[in-house]
């Protein structure tokens, strides 16, 4: 009988190790994981009137952010317009577009779909890449 108690006590406790190691992995429910890059902005609702432009999901106090704008402002991101959308003024335009990490930079085509993007740090030979995409297209 204590063999079969110690037994499941273990079960509960493996149990209750991978709940919350799924958890951590950042899947919901759903095991669709967090942190995505959207397909698509709405561009009329973050204030473009047409594309194609840069758009950066932003925060006030993340210091990844001020470097992911700099980075699309700087030379590599010359052309397009930059749209910086902050999650304290703009929550709902956040949750609109799925942004649970920022930041988050996308660059978009006319109609708004996203031709790539990033989590974190722009990779800039990446998003050179995506501007000549989008000014060809």
């Amino acid at each position: 009988m204590e063999r079969l108690a110690i037994a499941a006590a273990l079960v509960v406790i493996a149990l209750a190790v991978a709940f919350v190691a799924q958890r951590r992995s950042g899947a919901g429910a759903s095991g669709v994981p967090h942190s995505s890059v959207p397909s698509s902005v709405d561009l009329s609702s973050l204030g473009i009137d047409n594309g194609p432009a840069i758009v950066v999901f932003t925060e006030e106090t993340c210091r990844t952010c001020a470097a992911a704008i700099a980075a699309v402002r700087g030379p590599a991101g010359k052309g397009l317009p930059v749209t910086e959308v902050p999650f304290v003024a703009e929550r709902e335009l956040h949750r609109r577009h799925g942004i649970d990490t920022v930041p988050t930079t996308v660059v978009a085509d006319f109609d708004g779909q996203v031709v790539d993007g990033w989590i974190g740090q722009v990779d800039v030979s990446g998003l050179a890449a995506a501007l000549a995409q989008v000014r060809d297209g």
